[in-house]
C-alpha cells in the first residue's frame, strides 16, 4: 500500500482495518464497545474545510464505518450556519456520524478577556442550537494562544468535563494514553501514516484534518 494524502488511500486504510477485524466507534458509542479487543476511534477536526470532511464521511458511510467530526465555530474558512455548510454538516449527521465541538477558549479569552467556562458554554450551546443536537464530545483546537501561562495548557486540566455538560473529551486517558494516538496535524504524520499503525496496535485514536486530503491534488480540489 502506497502512502499518500489522497482520499483513495484513506479508503484503503479503512478497508484494511475492516478486514483485520477492527471495530469502529464514536465517542458517544464507546461505552457499548470498549470491550472490543480491536477498536478504532476515527476523529476528524474540521479546521478549515467542511466539503473535504464530507468526502471522508461518504467514504466511511460506504464502508459501514462511523466517525466523529469536531466543528470549529471560530474558523475563518467556514460558518456552520451558512447554507451549504449547514446542509453538509446535517448530511454528515444523517450518515450516522457524531458531531462534537472543536473549541478554542484560550485564544478567545486572550482576545476578549472573558471567562473560559462562559466561553465554552456559549460555544457548546451555539453549536447545539445551530444543528439541533446535544453535543456530548469536545476536542480542543491546537492553535491556542502563544503567549502567557495558558500556552499549551488544556482546558480540561482546569475544568471537569461534567461542569460544562461534556461526557467525552479526546485527551481523556482512556482515549489518549490507553490507546495508540496518531495525528496528521499540520499535514504531517509525526509517527508515520495511519496505514503503518493499523494492524500493529489493537486500539487506536486516529485524528485527521480533512483540509490536508484531496482526490487528485491539494490545490485543485
Amino acid at each position: 500500500m502506497e502512502c499518500s494524502w489522497k482520499f483513495s488511500h484513506y479508503r484503503e486504510c479503512l478497508a484494511a482495518a475492516h478486514s483485520l477485524g477492527y471495530q469502529f466507534t464514536t465517542f458517544s458509542n464507546y461505552p457499548s464497545r470498549y470491550r472490543k479487543k480491536k477498536l478504532i476511534i476515527l476523529r476528524h477536526d474540521i479546521d478549515f474545510s467542511v466539503p473535504r470532511a464530507l468526502e471522508f464521511a461518504k467514504i466511511e458511510r460506504d464502508l459501514g464505518i462511523e466517525a466523529v467530526y469536531f466543528v470549529r465555530l471560530h474558523s475563518p474558512a467556514y460558518n456552520p450556519f451558512e447554507y451549504k455548510t449547514y446542509l453538509a454538516l446535517k448530511e454528515i449527521l444523517g450518515m450516522g456520524h457524531e458531531l462534537g465541538l472543536h473549541f478554542e477558549v484560550f485564544d478567545f479569552q486572550a482576545a476578549t478577556g472573558e471567562d473560559l467556562v462562559d466561553i465554552f458554554r456559549r460555544e457548546k450551546g451555539a453549536l447545539e442550537n445551530i444543528l439541533g443536537i446535544p453535543v456530548v464530545s469536545a476536542a480542543q483546537h491546537g492553535d491556542y494562544t502563544r503567549v502567557g501561562p495558558d500556552y499549551s495548557r488544556h482546558f480540561f486540566t482546569q475544568v471537569k468535563p461534567e461542569q460544562v455538560g461534556i461526557k467525552y473529551q479526546t485527551f481523556d486517558d482512556r482515549f489518549f494514553r490507553h490507546m495508540k494516538y496518531i495525528s496528521d496535524s499540520s499535514g504531517h504524520w509525526r509517527e508515520g501514516c495511519m496505514c503503518q499503525h493499523i494492524g500493529h496496535h489493537d486500539r487506536l485514536q486516529i485524528l485527521t484534518h480533512p483540509c490536508w486530503w484531496f482526490h487528485k491534488h491539494y490545490h485543485v480540489e
